[in-house]
C-alpha cells in the first residue's frame, strides 16, 4: 500500500478547492484532470521517511495534454525539466525508471506548491490560486515528516511563502529555466545543498 502523504486524498476530494479560481472555473476541468494525474503519480514514490523534500512550483502546463511531461511520469526524459537536472545533479540515471528508483531509495520526495498547472493563467488570478493553495501546502508541510526542505521557484514561493506557516529553515532555488543562469545556479545550489546535507549525515 502506497500514500504515505494523506493530504493527497484530501486534495483529491477537492476539501481545500472552494472558491479557488480555477475550481470554480468549468474552463479549468482540464487543470484539474492534471493536478489529479500528476497526484496520482506522485503519491507512488513517497519515501517510508524523508531526508529531502523537494518543493517545485506546479505541474507544468504542458502536462495538460502531454502525459509525460511530469516530474514523477515515465517514458523518455524531457530535458529542460526539473527531473532532468535534479537527475544530471544526483544520479545521472540512464533512465526515468531507474531515477525514480533511486530518487525515493535515498529518501528524496518531490511535491508541488500549487497542485494545478499554473501556466498561462492571468496574473491576478495566478496570485489568487496562489495565495488559495497556501492552506493545504502548510498542512502538508506540516504532515510530512522532513530533515531539509528545497523550494523550487522564487516567483512562486515569495508570494506562498506570506500565507504559509513555516517555522523551519529551508532553501531556495531558482526554477532551472528561462535562462543559462537559472540552469547554472540551480544545479550549482542544489549540488551544494546535497553535499552540505551529506558532510552533516
Amino acid at each position: 500500500m502506497f500514500s504515505m502523504n494523506p493530504v493527497i486524498s484530501l486534495i483529491l476530494s477537492n476539501v481545500y478547492c472552494k472558491g479557488c479560481p480555477i475550481f470554480e472555473n468549468r474552463e479549468c476541468t482540464d487543470r484539474i484532470d492534471a493536478r489529479n494525474r500528476a497526484l496520482e503519480l506522485n503519491r507512488q514514490y513517497v519515501p517510508s521517511s524523508i531526508k529531502v523534500l523537494l518543493v517545485a512550483e506546479s505541474p507544468p502546463r504542458v502536462f495538460i495534454w502531454d502525459k509525460r511531461a511530469y516530474f514523477y511520469a515515465s517514458g523518455p526524459e524531457r530535458r529542460n525539466s526539473i527531473a532532468y537536472y535534479v537527475n544530471q545533479v544526483l544520479f545521472k540515471a540512464e533512465s526515468k525508471e531507474k531515477f525514480f528508483e533511486k530518487f525515493k531509495e535515498c529518501r528524496f520526495y518531490l511535491i508541488d506548491m500549487v497542485k494545478c498547472p499554473l501556466g498561462n493563467l492571468p496574473y491576478e488570478k495566478r496570485i489568487q490560486v496562489i495565495k488559495h493553495c497556501a492552506r493545504y501546502l502548510s498542512d502538508e508541510l506540516h504532515t510530512l515528516k522532513f530533515e531539509k526542505v528545497v523550494f523550487i521557484g522564487k516567483s512562486t514561493f515569495k508570494i506562498i511563502k506570506n500565507y504559509l506557516r513555516v517555522n523551519f529553515s529551508y532553501e531556495l532555488l531558482p526554477l532551472p529555466f528561462r535562462s543559462k543562469r537559472n540552469v547554472e545556479d540551480f544545479k550549482k545550489g542544489l549540488a551544494k545543498i546535497i553535499a552540505i546535507d551529506q558532510k552533516n549525515s
